[in-house]
């Protein structure tokens, strides 16, 4: 009697989960004085199903992995009416086998699960709620489109090289997370978009023993016509507007840090497109990486990444049903081939790597509730190991919640 209650209640809050109004909203408390205060929470669940990915041991099988591939739990609201705040944390691969060949490392990269670390931590005093807002506290710097969009809002199933590389080349860790000051805010009827930010790279100039320190520089200039990408400013991206934009956003991307103790100077220029047009959804971005070394041990590098995706909103009485495609490619410096032990530079930016997606991805209440299948396919080749030359294929499927 009690297992058959127990499963009735399960398949009931099943069905009360895929039943549930699209309007409810994050738990919300307000206290007065403009105070309030909001609890979220973002999931992607994957299961892959890698085919191929160690050339090195031919005789691996093909297989199966369920994990939790991003998970986020956080705090968001304001302090007074002119100040607001975000700080969260994420729970990330939980469960990954680490022959699977879905991007991200597993937790920890050990088998225990039980990474959780803070993922973000904002507060932004909003001096004109439009065209300067001032943001304190532990972020993205505001470069690289792909890098600066959520995973939980773009049109691909797995996130391309733009988002990983320039992230390990400017901060140095992979989230890309760095604590810093930026002041940015909106102008021209809300079609122009600017940040700069001013951050303290503590990878690159925290360690023991360090003499020099730079500052990291980071700004972005937005351009959008037609409809424009933003109606208040925010720090937060998406890649479709589900066929209610029709505009184009052109954006322009640099950073610059000088002298520190493993670099003369290291900086970023690159440029991205975003174009929404009814059901049409497409995006490209284009970052030239440059590092100039002290000397020739093979820190100066100059390396290229870019992406391109498109996708198309096909709507029905279920929701939205959307095909989409990416390509993506890393292209790493020759120097590493010769200079393989180069000084404070990431693994990931020492290897060239190319991508495929073709995927379908079912919005069932918009990016709230959805469901991804998709097939990737690609090519890894590590400069600094002539026989270290990977490719890699997967199946998969994908449950992304927002509540």
């Amino acid at each position: 009697m009690k297992k058959l209650l127990a499963s009735a209640l399960l398949g009931a809050g099943a069905v009360a989960l895929l039943n549930a109004p699209s309007t409810e909203a994050a738990p919300t408390f307000y206290f007065g004085d403009g105070k309030k205060l909001t609890i979220f929470q973002m999931v992607q669940v994957w299961n892959i199903y890698t085919l191929k990915n160690d050339p090195s041991n031919p005789d691996m099988d093909s297989r199966d992995d369920i994990y939790i591939r991003r998970g986020r739990i956080g705090v968001k609201g304001k302090l007074r009416k002119d100040i607001s705040f975000k700080v969260w944390f994420a729970y990330d691969n939980l469960g990954k086998d680490k022959q699977t060949a879905a991007t991200g490392g597993t937790s920890q990269d050990t088998y225990d699960n039980r990474e959780f670390y803070i993922w973000d931590a904002i507060w932004t005093w909003h001096l004109d709620p439009e065209w300067a807002n001032i943001s304190i506290g532990y972020f993205r710097p505001q470069v690289g489109k792909e890098s600066i969009t959520t995973a939980f809002k773009v049109i691909s199933f797995q996130k391309a090289t733009t988002n990983f590389q320039p992230r390990r080349h400017i901060v140095y860790r992979g989230p890309g997370r760095e604590t810093g000051i930026n002041i940015g805010g909106l102008a021209i009827n809300k079609k122009f978009n600017y940040n700069i930010g001013l951050f303290d790279t503590s990878e690159y100039t925290g360690n023991s023993g360090d003499k020099n320190w730079s500052p990291l520089i980071a700004m972005r200039f937005a351009w959008s016509f037609g409809d424009p990408e933003h109606k208040k400013y925010k720090m937060g991206y998406t890649q479709t507007y589900y066929g209610k934009r029709n505009g184009i956003t052109l954006g322009l991307n640099y950073t610059y840090q000088g002298k520190t103790d493993y670099f003369k100077s290291n900086s970023l220029v690159g440029f991205d497109i975003l174009a929404n047009f009814g059901p049409i959804d497409f995006n490209a971005e284009y970052d030239i990486l440059s590092r100039k070394d002290f000397n020739t041990n093979g820190d100066d590098y100059n390396n290229k990444v870019y992406s391109i995706k498109f996708g198309y909103n096909i709507k029905t009485s279920k929701g939205i049903i959307r095909p989409a495609v990416m390509y993506a490619k890393h292209d790493a410096d020759s120097i590493f081939k010769t200079n393989p032990t180069a000084n404070r530079v990431h693994s990931s930016l020492k290897t060239e790597e190319e991508l495929y997606e073709v995927s379908l991805n079912w919005l069932i209440n918009k990016d709230k509730l959805k469901l991804n299948i998709a097939y990737d396919w690609g090519k890894k080749d590590d400069l600094t190991k002539t026989t270290d030359k990977t490719n890699w294929s997967y199946i998969g499927v994908g449950f992304q919640f927002i509540y």
